[in-house]
C-alpha cells in the first residue's frame, strides 16, 4: 500500500468514528415516549409514574390494606399516594395529638406531568421498598456489541427538614441471575430540598454490561425519623438505546493512525 494510499484510509477511519460519535449524541435527543417494552429508546420501567392503581388520599395506610400496585413487588408499607393528600393526626406517646399535614401537593417542587400519584415510603416508621425485573434478552446483539449505554432518571425527595431517603438502583444480571455491576440515584437532602417537601431531578448515564440479561429495579425508600416514612418518587425512567463503542475504540484507530504517520515520515527516503 502505497504513503496516500495508507493516509487516505486512516482519514477515512478518523472521519468514521467522528461521525459515530455525532449520531451518538443525536439517538440521545430523540427518545420516545414510554411504551413499557424492551425497545430502544422507550421506558422499560412499568407504571414508572405510579399512575396505575390506586393512590392513598390520607396517608396513612398500612399493610395488609395498601392497594396492589402494578408492575411492582412491594415490601413493608411501601405505597402509592395522591398528590395533595390530606394527612391525619395521631396521638404521640406523651398523649398530645399530632397532626401530620403539608403532604406533596400541585404547588411543592417537584415534575411538571406529575399527573396523580407518587411513590411513597408508607404509613409507618420502617423503611419499605418495591422491585421489578426488567428481561432485555431482545437487546442481547447490541449489549454485547457494548453499545447499549443507558439513561436512569427520576424525580426524587422528601419531606420539610425530615432525613427520610430515597434511592433508586439497577442491578444488572447474567442468564444466570448473577449480577454484573449495578447502577444508582438517590434523592436530595434536606438541605438540598432547602427543608422544603420537593422532589428535584435526578439522573445518571452507563453502560449496560456486556452479556446481561435482566434488569433488576429497585426503589428504596430510608426511613430515619418521624411518624411516617416521608421518601417520595415519580416518574423513574429507564432508557436503553444503541451508542458508539466506547471511546477508547476510536482512540486506538486515532493513535495507531499517528504511529503509523510517523513511521512513514521515518522511513520517507526509502520510498522515493
Amino acid at each position: 500500500m502505497s504513503q496516500l494510499n495508507i493516509l487516505s484510509f486512516c482519514s477515512q477511519k478518523i472521519a468514521k468514528v467522528g461521525l459515530s460519535v455525532i449520531a451518538g449524541v443525536g439517538s440521545t435527543l430523540l427518545l420516545s415516549n414510554p411504551l413499557y417494552a424492551a425497545t430502544l429508546g422507550n421506558n422499560l420501567i412499568v407504571n414508572g409514574d405510579a399512575e396505575q392503581g390506586v393512590g392513598d388520599s390520607v396517608g396513612n395506610v398500612v399493610s395488609p390494606n395498601i392497594p396492589v400496585i402494578p408492575g411492582w413487588t412491594a415490601t413493608s408499607d411501601f405505597s402509592v399516594l395522591k398528590y395533595g393528600a390530606t394527612g391525619f393526626d395521631f396521638v404521640n406517646p406523651m398523649g398530645n395529638t399530632v397532626s401530620v399535614s403539608g403532604l406533596p401537593d400541585a404547588n411543592n417542587p417537584g415534575p411538571s406531568n406529575r399527573g396523580l400519584n407518587l411513590f411513597y415510603g408508607g404509613g409507618s416508621r420502617a423503611s419499605s421498598s418495591a422491585s421489578q425485573l426488567i428481561d432485555v434478552s431482545n437487546l442481547s446483539s447490541i449489549i454485547d456489541a457494548g453499545k447499549g449505554g443507558y439513561d436512569l432518571s427520576a424525580w426524587l425527595g422528601g419531606y420539610e427538614t425530615d432525613a427520610d431517603n430515597v434511592k433508586l438502583s439497577l442491578d444488572f444480571l447474567n442468564q444466570n441471575g448473577q449480577s454484573l455491576g449495578t447502577a444508582f440515584i438517590t434523592s436530595p437532602t434536606a438541605e438540598e430540598r432547602n427543608n422544603t417537601t420537593a422532589l428535584l431531578f435526578k439522573y445518571t448515564t452507563g453502560f449496560v454490561p456486556v452479556s446481561a440479561r435482566e434488569i433488576k429495579v429497585v426503589l428504596d425508600m430510608n426511613y430515619v425519623r418521624g411518624r411516617v416514612n416521608d421518601g417520595y418518587a415519580d416518574n423513574l425512567s429507564l432508557v436503553i438505546k444503541e451508542v458508539p463503542e466506547p471511546s477508547m475504540s476510536g482512540s486506538l484507530i486515532l493513535g495507531g493512525c499517528f504511529i503509523l504517520a510517523l513511521r512513514l515520515r521515518r522511513n520517507r527516503p526509502l520510498w522515493r
